[in-house]
């Protein structure tokens, strides 16, 4: 997960909530897999799915954060850690059960609202959310298309530029630089393995 300590100068909305930045290390949620709400039941689940879809809409080639799991991935996180559960349901509460059926422009009014009464709950649903959605790799695909960068890089790697391979036999043609598995600690080394130069007269060994 993205968080794993409390930011310095970070204050808690409400005391008798745990920092969701600090207890999230123990949920170990795969981004982009398939699941069912377990926390929600299917009303709650609609309001959490309109949030994350007005949090992120659809925009170009990308979906909307409820079409790639995002609420779903809320929902399996506060599951593996139950102490943020209260912070989810509450929230979800607030905004009601129509909310889902409200125009784009009253959604985001009421997430404002909720935003300034309970900026930690919505704070967290919109950390995961955008974890959730920027890890996709559906998400992912779409920004490679539209813009050149690739998330994945790191991951997968990038092809190399051709370049004169020839540049490289003189170190191709170096001989291993370590010692054989099969070669025990009372054995010496074999021919092609570098040896320590003995320690000059008069000098300790280290």
């Amino acid at each position: 997960m993205a968080y794993d300590r409390k930011q310095t100068g970070h204050e808690v909305a409400q005391a008798n909530r745990p920092d969701y930045r600090v207890v999230v290390g123990r949920a170990e949620v795969p981004v982009g897999e398939a699941r069912p709400f377990t926390v929600l039941d299917a009303e709650r689940a609609g309001t959490l799915k309109a949030w994350v879809a007005t949090l992120i809409p659809a925009r170009g080639r990308r979906p909307d954060a409820a079409e790639v799991g995002a609420a779903e991935y809320v929902d399996a996180t506060v599951h593996e850690v139950p102490a943020l559960r209260p912070a989810l349901l509450q929230a979800v509460d607030r905004l009601g059960s129509s909310f889902s059926e409200l125009s784009a422009e009253a959604r985001e009014s009421r997430l404002r609202e909720l935003e300034a009464a309970d900026p930690e709950a919505f704070g967290m649903v919109r950390d995961f959310t955008y974890e959730a959605y920027y890890g996709h790799p559906r998400v992912l695909e779409a920004l490679e298309a539209e813009t050149g960068w690739r998330g994945r890089a790191p991951i997968q790697g990038s092809p190399l530029d051709p370049f004169d391979e020839s540049a490289l036999a003189r170190v191709i043609a170096l001989p291993p630089r370590w010692r054989s598995p099969d070669v025990g600690a009372d054995q010496a080394p074999p021919s092609h393995a570098p040896t320590l130069p003995s320690p000059a007269s008069g000098e300790e060994s280290p």
